[in-house]
């Protein structure tokens, strides 16, 4: 049988028994949910057991890379990892089920070449190893050199010694402790699994991954790839104001969005813009990418000299050094740099860290709490938490378990006490603010809508900048295929929020998205219309030989997230876990303005009614019951969905 962008394999590994097993992918399956995260979910609801512990040999991590992945389309080095999560989303202890996606310098790419489109592994290994692919085989491997002794950077370049031009996945010591709320990181580049992604590699002794191959990915047409390449750097280039220094164009997109308040805009400019970083700072990108929205950021004299964070993009040093009041950014770098070599989620533990030690200073936490530890703002104690969170020792060892038990400890439900932080839903920790950025498609899906919970991706979309006019809006809207009459929806001034309604629109957002998870696909490509909707489907059918229009491309994206949906739903979620941030209401006094959660244009304030409101529209838009928040039977029978 003949694949065209596909490897052509699913590898499943078992850890337990030291077993392998490839299987063929089958071609109805690539048809019906493309890739990448689609093919994952429809794995995990074959393969997941229902309540299955999230640290049972049983649940399995699922990778995946999509067809485009490993080909010249540029953005295209996304994979996705799938299992039920460690971090708890519910007070009841449920964890949800949901695909983590990461860039990658070479493991997406090597995972092809080494002939698998998807990986899944179970069980758990007697002793530490890290499982090597390499060119239609695996290898479980002793990991007793790295385990405990090298950290995630450390360990990656160890193993791309041994095995050269390889991709690797790897944990720290988060993961090997089951922090809930740790990591995993691709080629030292790219975060993957904020919600316990680590843990649920260290539960199974699993150390690392690595990929390397030497296959050709076929491509069906090639002359047609070159041809749609040549027209996305024409569209690329169009876009030089925004692509040129996209660094700067982040951060000023940042400056507004992703303000915590702390401190005024200005002076937070002028401590750690663009202009902050010279010689300090460089991009660092994913493989065949062209915008390098990443950092490579590496201390080279002076009390932190060697402190370095070569992961993810320089704004989370700007959004921690404001939170954290840390004036120096050398201090913020070190604080990233054992964060992300140790492999747990900046975002997260940097919010714990401030909401402890505000709450020290206001003497809700006492010493008696601490054990004696006396807590202040300032660098050497928030290093000395972040050890105590990765070790698990002391009190580090409840902050751990993620906000629930932090919030039995410190005597106050996180949900609501933490105004002062960007919000926290279904147990985790929102990665955007909503109240500096206003209620958009991004802060939607992140707060509301999502089965993951404060995670942003899904509601990418050109909303993320502030106050684009309206018209431009609508022309974006159907230039993802958006049919006419849920135009008419979307565009329906509604008293409950303004001139669009963002559930409405969040929806369609969604689903497009998913579709470039499911090709492997960078999401700001698409949402910025860096790759226009007419493209994608021709790109899709030029890799693969598989003649698709935009529709049927549009289908596949929402038959993977009614999927994602229904593996949730039957974990027991449903619409009362839909619960948006409770702190997103109260009103937070910045040293600019005060911050206020709205509409989009910053007209009308949100209420909790408001809130309700259009979670029904979006249950409506989507065809799932309004009750329950479930996708309904027809639903399921439209999107082939029934079995």
């Amino acid at each position: 049988m003949n694949y065209y962008g596909y490897a052509g394999n699913i590898l499943y590994v078992d850890l337990t028994n030291k077993t392998f097993k490839t299987e063929p992918l089958n071609q109805d399956l690539a048809k019906k949910f493309l890739g990448g995260w689609g093919i994952n979910f429809k794995l995990a609801f074959d393969l997941l057991k229902p309540d299955t512990d999230p640290f049972s040999p049983d649940n399995p991590v699922i990778l995946g890379a999509g067809p485009l992945v490993g080909t010249s389309v540029p953005g295209s080095a996304k994979i996705c990892a799938t299992a039920k999560f460690s971090l708890p989303a519910a007070a009841d202890g449920r964890s949800y089920i949901t695909s983590a996606i990461s860039g990658s310098r070479r493991f997406g790419k090597m995972m092809k070449m080494a002939g698998f489109d998807h990986v899944v592994i179970t069980g758990k290994a007697d002793r530490p190893v890290y499982l090597k692919i390499s060119d239609g085989s695996a290898e479980i491997c002793d990991a007793g050199d790295l385990w405990g002794k090298r950290d995630i950077y450390a360990t990656t370049d160890a193993l791309m010694e041994k095995y050269g031009k390889c991709g690797v996945v790897a944990i720290g010591r988060a993961g090997e402790n089951l922090c809930r709320f740790s990591m995993a990181v691709t080629d030292k580049k790219s975060t993957l699994g904020r919600a316990g992604l680590g843990a649920v590699m260290g539960s199974k002794n699993l150390k690392a991954i690595v990929a390397r191959g030497s296959k050709d990915i076929p491509i069906a047409d090639s002359t047609a790839l070159k041809n749609l390449n040549r027209l996305i750097k024409d569209q690329f280039d169009a876009r030089k104001d925004m692509t040129g220094e996209f660094n700067k164009t982040i951060w000023g997109v940042i400056l507004e969005n992703m303000n915590p308040g702390v401190w005024r805009k200005c002076d937070w400019d002028q401590l750690y813009g663009p202009n902050k970083w010279p010689g300090f700072r460089k991009d660092n990108a994913c493989n065949s990418c062209w915008l390098a929205c990443g950092s490579a950021m590496k201390i080279k004299a002076g009390k932190f000299s060697g402190a370095q964070s070569q992961t993810g993009p320089y704004l989370w040093a700007g959004v921690i050094g404001q939170k954290l009041e840390l004036f120096d950014h050398e201090e913020t770098v070190s604080l990233l740099s054992l964060m992300n070599k140790e492999g747990i989620c900046v975002v997260t533990t940097s919010s714990m860290v401030d909401w402890i030690t505000r709450r020290y200073t206001e003497g809700v936490i006492t010493n008696e709490k601490t054990g004696g530890v006396a807590l202040s703002r300032d660098l050497e104690c928030y290093t000395a938490l972040v050890e105590k969170i990765i070790s698990r020792s002391g009190f580090g060892d409840t902050l751990a378990k993620g906000w629930f038990e932090a919030s039995k400890w410190v005597g106050k439900d996180a949900e609501t006490d933490y105004v002062e932080g960007s919000g926290i839903t279904k147990g985790t920790d929102c990665i955007y603010p909503a109240r500096a950025a206003k209620l958009d498609p991004m802060r939607f899906t992140m707060g509301i809508s999502s089965p993951r919970g404060g995670h942003s991706c899904m509601g990418s979309f050109i909303t993320s900048s502030p106050l684009v006019p309206l018209d431009f809006i609508k022309m974006s809207t159907l230039a993802m295929g958006v049919p006419e009459d849920a135009m008419d929806r979307i565009f329906t001034p509604a008293d409950y929020y303004g001139p669009f309604n963002v559930a409405r629109l969040t929806r369609h957002i969604e689903d497009y998205n998913s579709i470039s998870n499911c090709l492997g696909l960078c999401l700001f490509y698409p949402s910025l219309q860096l790759i226009s909707s007419e493209l994608l489907p021709q790109l899709y059918s030029a890799v693969t030989g598989i003649q698709v229009n935009l529709q049927e491309l549009k289908t596949a994206g929402e038959r993977a997230y009614n999927l994602y949906k229904l593996l949730n739903t039957r974990e027991g979620f449903t619409r009362s876990d839909d619960s948006f941030p409770k702190a997103w209401l109260s009103p937070l006094v910045t040293p600019d303005d005060i911050q206020i959660l709205t509409d989009y244009y910053r007209m009308h304030i949100i209420t909790e009614d408001d809130i309700s409101k259009l979670l029904d529209d979006y249950y409506d838009e989507r065809s799932w019951d309004i009750t329950t928040g479930i996708p309904t039977e027809k639903k399921t029978d439209q999107l082939g969905l029934t079995d």
